[in-house]
């Protein structure tokens, strides 16, 4: 009987250290989608015009891009449990300070430091993850993270815009439960670190750029851009192309973006039984094949059922993809250089994330929405063939 309820207790405990990890990837999508919808609302209590308050926004993906490489080194000397803690708070700080700033430029000074912490959250949880398990267990739990990112990703901005209803402060307050969440995180989650006693910082990144050199280290980087390359594309157009096609305003624009997220997650969740079956090649493959396909019929329906379709598929190849990528980032490198490896891999998926307007605005300007989808389509394609003959054999 006692050893039952050490055992019921020791499944209870442990359960609990992965949902503080999957709340800290949750958290972590929360730096632009928490205050996306709230724009409109910061623009008469600051005075600024309507094309400078999305600096709230950059100024935060900026800090992420910026200071991403030091948050991994940090993670390997000093430890997972500091540098996740040391994010927490600061990104708890600096939002809450945010709801007191005098001023627009002090704003945008509390969010570029706000974005410091942030854009560690979902490195730490994937360095955690990548420590605790091996094989298909830990592509099943990065399965269960890129699902509650997902998820966030669908459920925050509803959030955002709802308290920005009644004030601008109110999205920030959210940002309160992160201190709450580091002290869940120094309870129930052990040091995972390897042990780095006696050993040189110059060493470390001497070994760090041997890693960089190596194929499997610099395809994963790539694919992180790709995949949110074609993430932030859908992301991007598909509410511009659902309004002039079929006049739909941003509320049916949102609920389409969130079906693509809703499919994700749900087959986030099960990819560990495809990889199973295909190995990592191959899952890539249909997933980056799911995806281009996706983009590149969807200007050619002949009405929004098609869009539907085409966003389910978008859906399932993200679904697939994001796992995958996200356990792989794991094991290119040594255990020692797990952190590094990982916040690097971020720091592409930050410029994947903004290399995809910027590409696609022009050739949008170019050739219009055909074209802009089509070469959409074409890069996801690119994705596969890359998947297929490239660098991603091991499971």
């Amino acid at each position: 009987m006692l050893v039952c309820c050490m055992l019921t207790q020791s499944r209870i405990f442990h359960h609990a250290r992965v949902a503080t990890l999957l709340l800290i990837g949750g958290f972590g999508v929360m730096g632009g989608g928490l205050l996306a919808p709230a724009l409109p609302a910061l623009i008469d209590p600051f005075g600024v015009q309507e094309s400078s308050v999305g600096l709230v926004l950059s100024v935060y993906t900026l800090a992420a891009a910026s200071t991403l490489p030091f948050t991994g080194l940090l993670l390997d000397v000093l430890g997972r449990k500091p540098v996740g803690v040391a994010c927490l708070i600061i990104d708890g700080v600096f939002g809450l300070l945010c709801t007191a700033a005098p001023s627009f430029a002090v704003l945008l000074v509390f969010r570029f430091l706000q974005g410091i912490g942030i854009a560690g959250l979902i490195p730490v949880a994937m360095t955690v993850i990548g420590d605790w398990y091996q094989g298909e267990k830990r592509l099943k739990v990065m399965g269960y993270l890129s699902a509650t990112i997902a998820v966030a990703a669908v459920v925050i901005p509803l959030l955002g815009g709802v308290l920005a209803e009644f004030s601008w402060r109110y999205p920030f307050f959210v940002y309160g439960f992160s201190p709450l969440l580091a002290i869940a995180f120094v309870v129930l989650v052990p040091e995972t670190a390897p042990d780095r006693s006696g050993a040189h910082t110059a060493s470390y990144l001497r070994g760090l750029g041997k890693a960089l050199g190596s194929t499997a280290v610099r395809e994963v980087f790539l694919h992180s851009f790709g995949t949110f390359f074609l993430l932030y594309a859908m992301v991007t157009f598909v509410p511009l192309f659902i309004a002039a096609r079929y006049g739909y305003g941003v509320s049916v624009a949102g609920a389409a973006i969130s079906l693509n997220g809703l499919i994700a997650a749900l087959v986030a969740g099960r990819a560990v039984g495809l990889n199973r079956r295909l190995g990592r090649r191959l899952t890539l493959v249909c997933g980056y094949t799911a995806i281009g396909v996706s983009l590149a019929l969807m200007p050619f329906w002949p009405g929004a059922p098609g869009v539907v379709v085409s966003l389910a598929l978008f859906g399932i190849g993200m679904g697939v993809v994001q796992p995958a990528i996200f356990s792989w980032a794991t094991t290119a490198g040594p255990a020692e250089l797990t952190g590094s490896i990982v916040a690097l891999f971020n720091t592409l998926k930050f410029i994947g994330m903004t290399a995809a307007p910027l590409v696609l605005r022009s050739v949008h300007g170019a050739g219009g929405m055909r074209w802009t989808f089509a070469v959409a389509g074409a890069v996801g394609g690119l994705w596969a063939l890359r998947a297929a003959f490239r660098g991603a054999e091991k499971p």
